[in-house]
């Protein structure tokens, strides 16, 4: 069996292939050699008065020109129509003045105007959430290219990096903008994808039934993705099989022709029914998978990756330039698409040498006063969190190894069981010392006496706790910060930046 082992470079040069135009029956492409320069923000497609009165059933009330679509006037840019969305505790209408003429908008898509508004206006009836998501359906119509949308508990947005990052070698590419991944963020990425992109990669979140199910009947996406089912938003769930259940509903409406990309080693991801005609790719470590990791290693002092992928007969080896073993299994999901869709597994692992992780995501940053910091404040589950500590515990250190944990969010009646768990792991892990922010992980604590097998300190919230860290850090310390999103993490990543490190003394 033939090996490939790949050197990570930075000055490579491509042919990029682009795909041709695809029905909703997709299949592999023909390609056609040419020079592609990726899509950003600025490619969006622009929309006339008409195309919006159409699209959601609207009345033109005053022209105005074709533009793209905002719902935020924080970050409306001249040339854009706002779109005000209306909520239990707020409605954009208000921020509809004439001073938002003067920043650079071109119209409204809303209920009402302002008594002096002098641009474009569609009016429409009843919610606007639903008119955007009209928009959405409708964007969705004209796009010729191939989307992807994935889900999973955890990974979602490293994974739709990397798939982007795989399919840039064969083709245009437009993913998801940040977290987008609920019924605003999905809607404003099919409203924003260039009509006649190659491929667009779309995150899909849910957080109790029947979400996934309407969004993906808005993307309707050609490769369906699971890349796992795990313990997050147990509020709104009896048991993790009634999550698979919820994650599965993007299988629903998949079509012959479409191809559904699962979890070979996940057990629910297995359970899950598969339409008849769909084709089915699996990836994972299980044998017989169309694309397995062979093995996963930590190198560089824990700082990068070794991966070893398998397809067929050809083999691969490549480096991710970030640390986390995780990230392998991740890497995997991202090949076993790409390389379905045309990429060749050598050249897959030849682009992660320009993989950057995702900000708040198993980011490794080197503070000025030295301390190495591991930001994974973006958001917390069990499983994400496991592997947070992993990655602390494989990273040398010549100083201290400290976990600094916020609550997770959203795990129902057994949260603090969850929340001992993660403790425990710690304890294993030998993690020098552990700061925990938020009630769960203190009652958690309280119950295991786990003071007795490590150093720990408690806080209410994170700025209690940056208070407390005061001249407790030293510049060979390597800091894990992470939680859900709903603790403000990130207020201890700014406090571990501006710390001033006068002394070797320790009081933890």
């Amino acid at each position: 069996m033939p090996q490939i082992t790949i050197t990570p470079t930075y000055n490579t040069s491509y042919i990029f292939i682009k795909p041709t135009k695809r029905s909703s029956s997709f299949t592999n492409p023909t390609r056609i050699i040419s020079q592609i320069t990726p899509f950003s923000s600025s490619n969006s497609p622009h929309w006339t008065a008409p195309e919006i009165a159409e699209a959601i059933n609207g009345r033109i009330n005053k022209w105005g020109p074709p533009g793209t679509i905002s719902t935020d006037t924080r970050d409306l840019r001249p040339g854009q129509w706002f779109l005000p969305l209306v909520g239990q505790n707020y409605d954009a209408h208000c921020f509809i003045t004439p001073e938002l003429s003067s920043k650079g908008c071109i119209g409204v898509i809303g209920n009402h105007v302002c008594k002096d508004w002098d641009m474009g206006f569609v009016q429409v009836d009843g919610s606007t959430l639903n008119s955007l998501k009209q928009l959405g359906h409708f964007a969705r119509k004209r796009i010729n290219g191939c989307l992807i949308g994935l889900t999973g508990s955890v990974g979602k947005t490293t994974t739709r990096t990397m798939i982007a990052l795989g399919l840039e070698s064969i083709g245009t590419v437009y993913q998801s903008h940040g977290n987008w991944n609920n019924e605003i963020g999905v809607a404003l990425t099919l409203i924003g994808m260039p009509r006649n992109v190659g491929f667009g990669v779309l995150e899909l979140g849910m957080s109790q039934k029947g979400e996934m199910l309407e969004l993906a009947r808005m993307c309707r996406p050609n490769v369906r993705v699971i890349l796992n089912v795990g313990a997050s938003h147990l509020e709104n769930f009896a048991s993790l099989k009634e999550v698979s259940m919820a994650k599965g509903e993007i299988l629903r409406d998949a079509m012959p022709g479409d191809i559904c990309v699962l979890n070979a080693d996940d057990p629910l991801v297995m359970s899950l029914p598969v339409p008849m005609g769909v084709k089915k790719v699996l990836f994972g470590r299980r044998k017989g998978s169309d694309v397995r990791l062979v093995s996963a290693q930590s190198i560089d002092g824990g700082h990068k990756v070794q991966v070893v992928l398998e397809r067929s007969e050809e083999v691969v080896e490549f480096v991710i330039p970030s640390p986390g073993l995780h990230l392998a299994l991740d890497a995997c999901a991202a090949a076993a698409i790409a390389t379905y869709l045309g990429v060749p597994l050598s050249l897959f692992g030849k682009s992660f040498s320009k993989f950057i992780p995702v900000h708040g995501r198993s980011e490794l940053e080197i503070a000025e006063n030295g301390i190495k910091v591991v930001n994974d404040t973006y958001n917390a589950s069990p499983d994400s969190t496991r592997s947070a500590i992993d990655l602390l515990r494989a990273i040398e250190c010549k100083g201290r190894k400290v976990a600094i944990l916020g609550d997770m969010l959203e795990l129902g009646p057994k949260e603090i069981m969850f929340h001992e768990l993660i403790l425990q792991h710690c304890v294993d892990a030998r993690i020098d010392l552990v700061a925990l922010v938020g009630k769960r992980f203190s009652t958690a604590a309280e119950n295991l006496n786990i003071g007795q097998e490590m150093k720990l300190v408690c806080a209410y919230d994170a700025d209690e706790l940056a208070s407390r860290f005061s001249r407790n850090l030293h510049w060979d310390d390597v800091v894990l910060v992470k939680g859900s999103r709903g603790m403000q993490m990130e207020k201890i990543i700014s406090f571990i930046k501006s710390c001033v490190l006068v002394s070797h003394i320790r009081t933890f």
